[in-house]
């Protein structure tokens, strides 16, 4: 049956075919029957989709979109991958129920048709839900949710930044769900923060009120405007802080703003803002943690020339979508 399954797909995933093949073809993946033998087959395609493009490239992930037919924006995306995010991303993308990180059940996807919006690399976007909520998606964002919101609660699930404006509903929470972190609102404006690459999730609060649960609901917190809870993934801690507004949303308004933050944390974000995969040898920089403020529309050479001057004991060279940075004597 694994030799017939992965047949299915390999034929399924070698041309292109109309809306409604697809569709069936989705419905038939996200299916319980011989659920273990799909699982293994979309993995061998995640594998073999990769190819030889090396663990510091997400663009295995924008083919595998292509493949299914599952809908993305025609952009070219670099991310960076690990192998155990293939459960949290690919399967995800793929519409397939069995994602442990978000989740999910069989009968979830069997009952509710959900919709899939992914903002690629270099790219922002503004997502408006069946309620009426708005949401803006920073780069390299999936978001998650149902067509119609039914039952008791409205529920998305979020892998990436997103800023919520939601529509008010004291009968039904609007929840935000991200690894082993919820945030539940009434009615209010709040900003996640969830890369799957990131150690940290961050929610904070910029209007009304919301709760927030961490580590699979064993923490709760309440949020004022204002206020931020950082979850760390690593040590399963929370951290509260009053936040700086302003610095949560400047990648609304195409800043960019970095607050103590490393050299991998600000070159992991440039990564995601201008499509670009960064080379470099893992020990180059330390753990040191800087703040920068750079305007909108400034491009990735003047980002690249100030750290440069700050940081100093580097160089770098851009070639097409790619920036070598090697080490050089600090002045």
């Amino acid at each position: 049956m694994k030799n017939y399954i992965q047949k299915i797909i390999n034929v399924f995933t070698a041309s292109k075919h109309s809306e409604k093949v697809t569709e069936e073809v989705h419905q038939w993946l996200v299916g319980e029957e011989h659920a273990d033998e799909k699982e293994a087959a979309l993995n061998t395609l995640w594998e073999e989709t990769t190819g030889a493009v090396d663990a510091g490239t997400w663009n295995s992930l924008a083919k595998v979109y292509d493949k299914l037919g599952v809908s993305s924006k025609d952009a070219k995306t670099r991310f960076r991958i690990r192998v155990w995010q293939y459960v949290a991303v690919a399967v995800v993308v793929l519409t397939v129920a069995i994602s442990g990180t978000f989740f999910f059940t069989k009968d979830m996807y069997s009952e509710i048709a959900m919709v899939e919006k992914f903002t690629p690399a270099g790219d922002t976007d503004m997502i408006e839900l069946p309620d009426g909520s708005r949401v803006q998606t920073n780069s390299g964002t999936l978001l998650l949710y149902p067509e119609t919101f039914k039952g008791d609660t409205r529920t998305v699930y979020l892998i990436g930044e997103a800023n919520f404006k939601v529509q008010k509903n004291p009968d039904k929470p609007f929840i935000v769900k991200s690894t082993t972190m919820s945030v539940t609102a009434l009615g209010t404006e709040f900003n996640v923060m969830a890369y799957p690459e990131n150690d940290e999730i961050v929610a904070t609060l910029i209007h009304g009120k919301i709760k927030v649960d961490c580590n699979n609901g064993k923490e709760s917190y309440i949020l004022n405007p204002g206020q931020q809870i950082s979850y760390a993934r690593s040590t399963t801690k929370s951290r509260f802080a009053e936040a700086n507004l302003d610095d949560v949303t400047a990648w609304q308004k195409g800043l960019f703003v970095f607050r103590g933050a490393t050299m991998k944390e600000i070159l992991s974000t440039l990564e995601r803002r201008y499509v670009v995969t960064f080379q470099y040898n893992a020990n180059l920089f330390n753990e040191d943690k800087y703040n920068f403020r750079f305007r909108e529309n400034s491009n990735i050479k003047e980002i690249m020339d100030v750290m440069k001057e700050v940081v100093g004991g580097f160089d770098y060279k851009i070639e097409e979508d790619v920036c070598y940075i090697k080490a050089t004597k600090k002045k």
